[in-house]
């Protein structure tokens, strides 16, 4: 199964997130970092993320902005000089609104721009998303039917 790299700090939102994930009968696909500088450590395979049998190159990377020691910008930046991960799709996942950041984003070369929701039991529908529109799933996470939008 393909694997989302999630890269959040904020514990209440990995929460949700892995809770959509388990409902959904996908938990193991989700791998998560908790600042900038762990997502660029897992995606070059570096120390603890060197096996890549546990820490497998993600389908898609899911990316806060506001993210301690390394940005989600510069996380990006990274991300896009690497000439091996220049295809990775990159989806930043922000509470941010703000259309400089959107931009901004964009121009560092992330694929799409997901604002968070308002409440954590909304996480499943950012999960359908993902699926329909980066992990290329032709049915909904807990195999019910097909996703909306097909």
């Amino acid at each position: 199964m393909a694997s989302v790299l999630y890269v959040e700090d904020e514990e209440s939102d990995v929460f949700f997130m892995r809770r959509a994930f388990r409902r959904a009968g996908m938990e193991q696909a989700l791998k998560v970092a908790v600042d900038g500088q762990e997502a660029i450590d897992y995606l070059a395979g570096r120390g603890a993320f060197s096996d890549r049998l546990v820490y497998p190159l993600p389908a898609v990377v899911l990316l806060d902005l506001n993210l301690p020691t390394v940005s989600g910008f510069q996380v990006l930046r990274w991300l896009r000089a690497q000439p091996e991960l220049e295809d990775l799709p990159a989806v930043v996942f922000s509470s941010s609104a703000r259309e400089e950041d959107r931009a901004q984003a964009r121009q560092l070369g992330a694929n799409d721009y997901l604002e968070k929701p308002g409440s954590g039991l909304e996480f499943a529908g950012v999960l359908e998303e993902l699926c329909r529109r980066w992990l290329r799933l032709d049915r909904a996470p807990d195999g019910v039917g097909p996703l909306s939008g097909h």
